[in-house]
């Protein structure tokens, strides 16, 4: 992990992923996350979702990242002595971090007017679904309904024929944590200047709409109307040098030129310099207006050789380009491995990969880092730290106030 954060302290009461992510980017940064778990049902609901693992699998990754590199504490908030515990850990925090609704921060009393009172320099970050204004606000939310198909996400990337595609996990989720962890920081900055606490929102739906802002921004600026159809690009869209093909070995590479002067380099290495006298393709609107005629040619040399000759072809080429990897290529791939893109998580149980935290420091990597917490795991150290004998410790969980 990096230093950035060393005696910042997070008291997270979130569930599931999206502002539990932006605790693992803050700890990552070096920030000591302290992750309250319920008392009932195993804690944080993300622990048991079994149907994400597959046969012999000891960690759920669903659970694992968003949550690795925390302490975690079992605390029953409904109870008024679990609730002066959390009181206490505030008061001795930097930031309070949560995604429950309205209602139930009401009841369990830890709305920012309750936190605050006792740490006015407390930078309190809720997640939501949908924002704290407006008719959805009390509605819970989740990455796949609220941040991908709400926003356009799943719309842009549906075929002009046949059904949305499934959406890849946490995709709404990990960039909004992320996010969140950013604007915290901020907040952050600004008491160090300041001393003032402050109140930081995010919500899955501000996300979704956020990474699609090029085509809502599209939208307004070419007076699109609801029930109108799109004129937006969709799938793969419609230029013939930033798409998809398919080669000899039923794999697939992306071009993604946005600059015409690369098309030459490209002809030459596929063996098509005829394609540079062609009159449909002399520049790039041509290209435009014949466009299906470019990709047959394209794609009629691509499906001549595998995914790996074409690499090796292709790899001192200036024009962008990559290959279509899996999960698995990806973390094995050497430029994520040598670059810190992917790095080694330790886990008692046996150590795993991970994609890093985005942003790296002092040009290093950011290192090895520790798995997610069991549950509970440090209940009775973070409880010690705060003053707690042993003999009040047990008696506590002997009250079912903490496990």
């Amino acid at each position: 992990m990096y230093d950035l954060m060393q005696g910042v302290r997070v008291i997270e009461v979130a569930e599931h992923t999206f502002v539990p992510a932006a605790g693992v980017v803050l700890a990552d940064w070096g920030a000591d996350v302290i992750k309250v778990e319920r008392t009932t049902g195993g804690g944080d609901p993300a622990r048991n979702m079994l149907i994400l693992q597959r046969p012999g699998q000891t960690r759920n990754e669903y659970f694992e990242v968003a949550n690795r590199g925390k302490r975690s504490v079992a605390l029953d908030l409904t109870q008024g002595a679990g609730r002066e515990q959390l009181y206490r850990l505030v008061e001795e925090a930097d930031v309070f971090t949560t995604n429950l609704r309205t209602s139930a921060r009401r009841k369990l009393k830890i709305e920012p007017e309750d936190l605050m009172a006792r740490n006015p320099r407390l930078v309190y970050a809720r997640g939501t679904g949908y924002g704290m204004q407006g008719p959805m606000a009390e509605h819970g939310g989740f990455d796949y309904p609220s941040s991908w198909c709400r926003s356009g996400s799943g719309f842009a990337q549906t075929p002009e024929s046949g059904p949305p595609p499934q959406q890849p996990g946490s995709v709404g989720d990990l960039t909004g944590g992320a996010t969140l962890a950013g604007a915290i920081s901020a907040a952050l900055f600004r008491r160090e200047r300041t001393g003032q606490g402050a109140v930081v929102d995010h919500a899955l739906y501000l996300m979704g709409a956020y990474i699609m802002t090029q085509s809502l921004t599209g939208a307004s600026l070419s007076g699109a109307q609801p029930g109108e159809p799109s004129t937006s690009p969709r799938g793969s869209g419609g230029h013939p040098l930033v798409r998809l093909y398919r080669t000899q070995d039923d794999r697939w590479l992306s071009l993604c030129f946005l600059q015409d002067r690369w098309f030459a380099d490209l002809a030459r290495r596929l063996g098509r310099e005829d394609l540079l006298a062609d009159k449909r393709f002399v520049d790039e609107p041509a290209k435009m207006a014949n466009a299906d005629a470019l990709v047959d040619e394209l794609q009629s040399v691509f499906e001549t050789k595998t995914l790996d000759q074409w690499k090796e072809i292709l790899f001192t080429m200036e024009g962008v380009w990559a290959p279509l990897l899996n999960p698995a290529e990806v973390i094995h791939d050497q430029q994520a491995l040598r670059s810190g893109i992917v790095t080694q998580v330790s886990a008692d149980d046996g150590d795993y990969l991970a994609a890093s935290t985005p942003g790296q420091f002092d040009e290093s990597p950011i290192g090895e880092l520790t798995a997610s917490p069991r549950y509970g795991e440090h209940t009775d150290e973070v409880m010690s730290e705060l003053g707690l004998s042993q003999d009040q410790i047990a008696r506590l969980r002997s009250e079912r106030v903490l496990v």
